[in-house]
């Protein structure tokens, strides 16, 4: 830790180590053990502090302030139900399209011509059987050149 490291912390966690982070409060003591920089500006913030807790009175909160508080924050909904009714709104909403879509998918392909089917059938089963390849060759071509 350097000395605008310490200057840094020094302003956000006060002159009290003991308030701090436990790995920066042993850099912060090692360093003040070793810069005579950050002994001054220790030593100047706990002046400043110990002045700050003499000008301020102790104010003590009114009696059923923490009551008065909580009664009036508004009721919240229980995770279940924001769950079930913010979150799963939304993505069903967003499911909606795409039940459509496949509904109108399967149907589509259901429809589809039954000649279209059968040409595939005969080009998967030229594909596995060889002497059903024949079938479909061009006239004027030999196979048996070909590996």
């Amino acid at each position: 830790m350097d000395d605008e490291t310490f200057e840094h912390f020094l302003d956000r966690h006060g002159a009290d180590l003991d308030r701090w982070p436990d790995n920066l409060a042993a850099d912060a003591r090692s360093l003040v053990e070793r810069s005579v920089r950050a002994r001054d500006l220790f030593r100047e913030a706990r002046e400043l502090e110990s002045a700050l807790d003499g000008l301020l009175p102790a104010v003590a909160a009114p009696l059923g302030l923490k009551a008065r508080v909580l009664a009036n924050l508004p009721e919240r909904a229980a995770w279940f139900e924001w769950l079930a009714v913010k979150a799963w709104r939304p993505a069903a909403i967003a499911l909606v399209p795409l039940v459509v879509g496949f509904g109108v998918g399967l149907n589509v392909a259901q429809g589809a011509d039954a000649t279209a089917n059968v040409a595939e059938d005969d080009v998967l089963l030229a594909l596995f059987d060889p002497d059903e390849l024949a079938r479909y060759e061009l006239p004027g071509t030999d196979t048996a050149d070909q590996p």
